[in-house]
């Protein structure tokens, strides 16, 4: 009717009123993370269109694919700082150089000149589905009360690992699709026993630990029985510690239940990514937890080579015994990251900031979700449709990295991308990924990843030094548990242990910060 098309005129008023941010170019130089196989910087199509738009040029250094932080540990402490620094994975290293001042606070220039960015932090990936809710103000405030970072969200990093099941062994063996705890393991069983694979050989492996991530992707099957695997927030809204829980130990069970009857492959512990890749490629393994593309995508490809009709689907987490259906706060991903921070050398802090609102703007979003208009998309009954270029790579690429290697779902900067252009971009190239995705982003399926709870330094270096003590006793227990090295029935004395290497300061520590963390949520 006519008021939508009022506001949608006016929103698109004011992003391009303010285009280009400068009269007169500018040049901002960017210290940034890349990818091994992506040669980012200029030459990417959609960072040309970005520069013509904005006339923003950024003049790239990059950081090495391994050990970034090394790196910028040198040049933040050469007193030679670039304009922004780009580092997803290292929160605490931004929040580090923001409170002793080498970047600046980012939330005033974001009231007062990103409508944008305020809008995505106030309500991130409107519209779109999303398994868990989070604060994004809470998440990116430091514990001085400032924000040192302009993040990344996108829905799909919402998810992370997912339980992936051979389906066409579950037919040839007349089995349906395991929906709980019981039907799993009779999938399993049947798996071990009833030669799906057909090379009269009993050679299947039920149950392989994914990605060669070992205990990490074995544990998560605990939450069925609602146990969870480390730190968490509880419904009470406060938080606690799955491993001490009764829970647990009934996760632990079933878990060595699977290993004493060879349902959980038995070098789990010691099997790394290639023997992962060998097992699951090569018509072996039955059931793993593993990433939707890396994981389900990259091993069908290998098994079609060997049959079409070979394929993992994904599955959504299995119902337990009480009826709980979730995927773990430590196995969740992330929907928003850290991303850019604005050195105290930047001479233009606020164009900066206008040139990052960009691309949270309804034109921004559109060109770091589809591209260029006639080369990466086209118009078709009024949405964008990927090309070729995308969609049918004449290099071979996948959706996924043909649009990252010209700019798309861009690396080095900060942007809001929701599900549509990552569903329209795979939907037949990788139609078992956009599956995965349909059945986690349902809500409660994922819980929020744990919380970016802040710390005073005497907090941290206490909290550090409690944990380093709790896991090393821990790990290695879980897994002498699992393979029936140690009994179950010595949990208590496991309980005990924890509980004497500091576990009770722990919790207090963590829930005296995440009440502060509520708290800078709201201040906003």
């Amino acid at each position: 009717g006519e008021t939508a098309a009022s506001t949608s005129g006016t929103s698109s008023q004011s992003n391009s009123a303010g285009l280009p941010i400068v009269k007169d170019k500018i040049t901002l130089r960017i210290l940034s993370e890349t990818r091994a196989d992506i040669q980012l910087g200029n030459d990417m199509p959609v960072f040309q269109e970005l520069e013509k738009r904005t006339n923003v040029h950024l003049d790239w250094e990059l950081l090495p694919v391994t050990k970034p932080e090394e790196k910028l540990n040198l040049i933040m402490s050469s007193g030679q700082l670039p304009d922004l620094v780009s580092l997803s994975p290292y929160p605490e290293l931004i929040v580090k150089y923001g409170m002793e001042g080498a970047f600046i606070p980012v939330q005033d220039l974001i009231k007062e000149h990103a409508p944008d960015i305020k809008k995505a932090l106030d309500n991130p990936l409107p519209g779109d589905k999303l398994p868990y809710t989070m604060d994004c103000w809470a998440e990116l405030t430091a514990s001085d009360g400032n924000v040192y970072t302009v993040p990344l969200l996108s829905s799909s990093n919402a998810i992370g690992a997912v339980y992936a099941i051979r389906d066409d062994w579950l037919q040839k063996l007349n089995l349906k699709t395991p929906e709980t705890l019981d039907e799993l393991y009779t999938a399993l069983k049947a798996f071990k026993e009833k030669d799906p694979n057909g090379n009269n050989k009993p050679d299947e492996l039920p149950f392989v630990s994914g990605q060669g991530s070992k205990t990490q992707t074995i544990l998560p099957l605990i939450n069925a029985y609602g146990a969870h695997m480390d730190l968490y927030v509880a419904k009470d809204g406060t938080i606690k510690y799955g491993p001490v829980e009764q829970q647990y130990k009934e996760g632990l069970q079933f878990l060595n239940k699977l290993y004493n009857e060879g349902l959980l492959e038995s070098d789990y512990l010691t099997s790394t990514r290639d023997q992962w890749i060998a097992k699951a490629s090569g018509n072996k393994a039955g059931f793993m937890f593993v990433w939707p593309s890396g994981g389900i995508a990259a091993t069908n490809t290998n098994l079609a080579k060997l049959d079409p009709s070979y394929k993992f689907v994904p599955i959504a987490p299995v119902k337990g015994p009480r009826g709980d259906q979730f995927k773990d706060s430590k196995a969740a991903g992330a929907f928003m990251s850290y991303r850019t921070s604005i050195t105290n050398e930047n001479k233009y802090p606020v164009e900066t900031i206008k040139y990052l609102n960009y691309a949270f703007s309804e034109e921004g979003t559109k060109l770091v979700s589809y591209g260029i208009e006639g080369l990466h998309y086209n118009m078709v009954n009024g949405e964008p449709e990927y090309t070729d270029i995308i969609t049918k790579n004449k290099d071979g690429l996948d959706p996924e990295t043909a649009r990252i290697k010209d700019g798309i779902d861009w690396l080095g900067l900060p942007f809001q991308i929701g599900w549509e252009s990552h569903f329209k971009a795979m939907k037949d190239a990788a139609p078992m990924t956009v599956k995965a995705w349909e059945l986690y982003r349902e809500p409660g399926m994922v819980e929020a990843p744990f919380p970016t709870l802040k710390y005073t330094e005497d907090e941290l270096a206490r909290k550090n030094q409690i944990v380093t003590e709790i896991d090393t006793y821990k790990d290695a227990m879980i897994d002498k548990f699992i393979m029936g090295v140690e009994p179950l029935d010595k949990f208590d004395e496991f309980v005990q242990k924890i509980n004497k290497a500091g576990l009770p300061e722990l919790l207090k520590i963590c829930n005296e910060a995440y009440e502060r963390y509520k708290n800078a949520g709201s201040a906003q």
